[in-house]
């Protein structure tokens, strides 16, 4: 498991982040630190404070983990 802090600063950025989960074969669970959803869901996204960096929990084999990390870092959403 990873822990990730991610910062979505607009809606272009909240659907890419969830384009990436949604290609992953791992558990993907964000938190804003007061409830936890599916990473994979864009209308649980929406339900979350995006004002500050949100955690990402990645749950899965290293090599899946270090794609999505690679994914996250190539559009920016890593804070």
């Amino acid at each position: 498991m990873k822990d990730i802090p991610v910062l979505l600063k607009d809606r272009k950025q909240i659907e890419k982040f969830v384009q990436i989960n949604k290609k992953l074969d791992c558990q993907v669970d964000v938190s804003d630190g007061h409830i936890y959803i599916n990473g994979k869901s864009i209308i649980g996204l929406l339900a979350l404070s995006l004002f500050d960096p949100i955690h990402v929990y990645l749950i899965g084999d290293d090599k899946n983990i270090s794609r999505t990390l690679d994914a996250y870092k190539a559009n920016d959403l890593i804070a």
